[in-house]
């Protein structure tokens, strides 16, 4: 079957409302050319392969969920490695647009691409031109006179602005994640705790924060901590959620975790019994805005 596209090119990290309406133009292309729908991006992120100072914001699977709830027909995630940074420019057209038969593409005004992003919209335009392919540039999109992008998303994370997040993301923010076995933590200051496994990925926020849980598509709330565990010296990123009025064995299913609000940042603590007598707060706290969110 032979099968064109209309696609775009991208992290598409957070897909957020600007992607949203950048992938509506993508859909719309393809509605009038007759064509399939096509998004490529990367797994890692270029930001984590070279290990810049930025983190991303929601995992692949959540990613890839989305991008087929917006309908999106096809998802290619390109494994950015060395083979693949050293790709000239016109190398990466030749094997990723033009022998993935994208006949229409939509990238953002900042898209740069090929090795040491040689590659911009004037060589990416000039190249589909060449090979009769319609390039389209999209714009900005904003939010309240601010632009919407991933970067302004990691910046509201940081400072625990929920509600902006949800404002330019369009939803509230979930992770969706299988539980793990950990190092039972939680089970040791009697508060326990479903493990949830990250991938082997670092994720642009951290503290203590009140959200709701997915289990077999029943709806709970909890308490979860994201981030680092710094009273037992434990500095890798985790995800551990405290399922409120719940003690079935759920290893191994997966959940989905919403994000409502931060209840704390993380600190270190002199002794357990300390964190455990400010773990017992935040579950108070956390409890008392539930009816803000019900």
């Amino acid at each position: 079957m032979n099968v064109s596209f209309s696609a775009a090119i991208g992290n598409f990290d957070g897909v957020h409302k600007g992607h949203k309406k950048l992938l509506e133009k993508v859909k719309n292309d393809a509605d009038k050319s007759g064509l399939n729908t096509k998004v490529l991006t990367f797994n890692p992120y270029p930001f984590e392969f070279f290990k810049w100072h930025k983190k991303r914001i929601i995992n692949e699977f959540d990613k890839k969920e989305i991008l087929k709830e917006i309908g999106i027909d096809e998802i290619v995630s390109i494994e950015f490695d060395e083979k693949f940074r050293n790709l000239k420019a016109e190398e990466f057209f030749e094997l990723y647009i033009k022998k993935g038969k994208i006949k229409s593409l939509t990238v953002g005004n900042d898209f740069k691409f090929g090795k040491d992003r040689s590659g911009d919209a004037d060589l990416l335009r000039n190249l589909c031109k060449k090979n009769d392919i319609t390039f389209s540039l999209f714009e900005d999109f904003k939010v309240d006179d601010v632009r919407v992008s991933s970067s302004i998303i990691r910046k509201h994370l940081e400072k625990g602005n929920f509600a902006d997040v949800e404002k330019c993301l369009g939803r509230k923010l979930k992770f969706t994640g299988d539980v793990i076995h950990g190092k039972k933590f939680g089970t040791r200051i009697s508060t326990p705790t479903a493990n949830i496994d990250l991938q082997n990925k670092e994720y642009c926020f951290n503290g203590v924060f009140l959200c709701s849980v997915m289990v077999n598509d029943k709806k709970f709330f909890g308490i979860a901590n994201f981030g680092t565990k710094p009273t037992f010296d434990d500095f890798r990123q985790s995800l551990e959620v405290h399922i409120f009025d719940f003690g079935e064995n759920i290893y191994y299913q997966s959940l989905t975790i919403e994000f409502l609000c931060k209840i704390r940042d993380q600190i270190k603590f002199e002794s357990t019994d300390d964190l455990k007598n400010q773990i017992h707060k935040d579950i108070d706290k956390a409890k008392s805005l539930i009816k803000d969110y019900e």
